[in-house]
């Protein structure tokens, strides 16, 4: 399987060159053919509309692409919708009015097209039973080509089942009407609302619908169309794109990650023709692979993978819930149980881990405290009352262990001054020994701490130091000659 991927990586990235050469159609993976015949080596394979003998060497296809081989494959496909015009209206394949609405049946828009050449009336296939996310309620799966016909479509349009190509009528053959559309990059499909009638989760001639599947090359599909009725093949191709052009109005669209199915000759020499767009394409246990949209004269196919149809057209396939399907949706449960229960076995194991984890830093949070408090603190406190001894001498002692009160003289009344020495009594409060007293995390102790300390080492400024070279009475006025002066004045003043 890892040789398969490789090839579908080096397709993808040269797909967009391959499609710049003239006359490329579609680049896919699958099988090699010589003379006709499949081999069993898997290739990147280049779909053109006419092989030629002689090609200009700037658009010759190379006979490798970094190493893988590559197949030039004559093909052009087209949408497998068959028109007729109003007055040529004539019994086709599946004609019948199905009282249960079942997949595999013709069905097709009321509405006729008006063209240059007259109008026309359209026929396809409604491919299975689904049902609507949004409302919850049974719709008819088919494909865009085949309810809208083209861009002149709108939400309402009704359905006839059979078509009006096979003898159905507007509104007594009336089975519903348009609810959603749409042509992306990997889905052509339509679904419309199922009124009047009564439906079956099964396909004509197939039986039951069990669920869906994924494409794998060479595995055995059947479907059932309006025109060829019961057919068998083989997956031939995946990882397609194919250029298909849906006429005027729309143009060519390029559709990617398609599904190629070719016909099991030995049961019938075509998988599909005009009119069995819509179809469903099942594997070998009645699982839906694919939406059929598009094929050659030959009978050659193309699909949507139905995981894309679901997703984009926001539905879930209508299954019967025999005990086949009962046991594959436990055994889905189940999976699903047995994913959740690792997500969150794992989801515990992290959380233990990172438990673990928080209390080793804390931890070490903790140690980190208590080597401060214990030395390093101390320490630095001794360099600090040493510094100050320096600085005081005759007031020695004046820094303990402990500060409660501003290192200023005594005062009788609340200070209202600058002393910066103040200030750092009211942010000192704690002590310089407990720093936990108020029970504070780990975190705040460290904050606390570093606060404390850059108190001690910014306290003692230039601007705080007292002139201790004079005495304190340096520059004062004589006492006496003051009290002679003011004796002086109060006899005057009598005078």
């Amino acid at each position: 399987m890892s040789a398969l991927n490789e090839i579908i990586r080096e397709k993808q990235s040269a797909e967009a060159a391959l499609f710049k050469l003239k006359g490329v159609t579609g680049v896919d993976v699958g099988y090699k053919y010589t003379n006709g015949k499949r081999t069993d080596e898997i290739t990147i394979r280049v779909h053109v509309k006419q092989k030629k003998k002689t090609v200009a060497s700037k658009e010759k296809i190379p006979t490798t692409i970094n190493g893988i081989k590559t197949d030039v494959i004559e093909m052009e496909v087209y949408p497998q919708i068959l028109s007729q015009k109003l007055e040529n209206l004539s019994l086709q394949a599946d004609t019948a009015t199905y009282t249960t609405v079942k997949g595999g049946v013709s069905i097709g828009p009321e509405r006729s097209i008006s063209t240059p050449d007259g109008n026309f009336v359209y026929t396809g296939t409604l491919g299975c039973i689904a049902k609507d996310n949004v409302t919850n309620n049974p719709v008819l799966l088919s494909n865009f080509h085949v309810m809208c016909i083209d861009n002149t479509w709108s939400v309402g349009d009704f359905m006839c089942q059979p078509s009006r190509v096979d003898t159905g009528s507007p509104v007594t053959d009336r089975v519903g009407a348009l609810e959603r559309a749409l042509l992306s990059s990997h889905v052509d499909g339509a679904i419309s609302t199922l009124n009047g009638r009564p439906h079956d989760c099964s396909i004509v001639d197939i039986g039951d619908v069990k669920g869906t599947a994924a494409a794998v090359l060479n595995t055995a599909v059947r479907k059932r169309g309006r025109t060829t009725l019961f057919t068998e093949g083989f997956v031939d191709a995946i990882n397609a794109t194919v250029n298909v052009d849906y006429g005027p109005g729309i143009g060519v669209k390029t559709l990617t990650d398609q599904i190629g199915i070719r016909p099991d000759e030995n049961v019938n020499p075509k998988f599909s023709a005009k009119g069995d767009s819509g179809s469903v394409v099942v594997n070998a246990d009645n699982k839906v692979i694919g939406l059929l949209f598009a094929g050659n004269d030959a009978g050659y196919t193309y699909i949507n993978p139905i995981s894309f149809v679901l997703s984009e057209l926001n539905i879930s396939l209508c299954v019967k819930l025999t005990k086949s399907v009962l046991k594959d949706a436990k055994d889905t449960i189940k999976d699903i149980k047995e994913v959740k229960l690792e997500k969150v076995e794992k989801s515990e194991k992290i959380e233990k881990l990172e438990n673990k984890e928080n209390k080793e830093l804390k931890k070490e949070k903790l140690e980190k405290v208590e080597k401060l408090e214990s030395k390093e603190f101390k320490k630095e406190l001794k360099e600090i009352k040493k510094e100050l001894q320096k600085e005081f001498p005759d007031n020695k002692g004046v820094i303990s262990d402990k500060v409660d009160k501003p290192i200023t003289d005594k005062l009788d009344k609340p200070y209202d001054g600058g002393n910066k020495l103040r200030e750092i009594s009211d942010r000192f409060n704690p002590g310089l020994g407990n720093f936990n007293a108020s029970g504070n995390s780990i975190e705040d102790r460290l904050s606390q701490i570093e606060q404390s300390l850059s108190a001690l080492t910014a306290f003692i400024g230039s601007d705080l130091r007292p002139d201790l070279s004079t005495g304190a009475l340096t520059n004062e006025q004589d006492i006496a000659a003051m009290q002679e002066k003011m004796n002086k004045d109060i006899a005057d003043s009598i005078v």
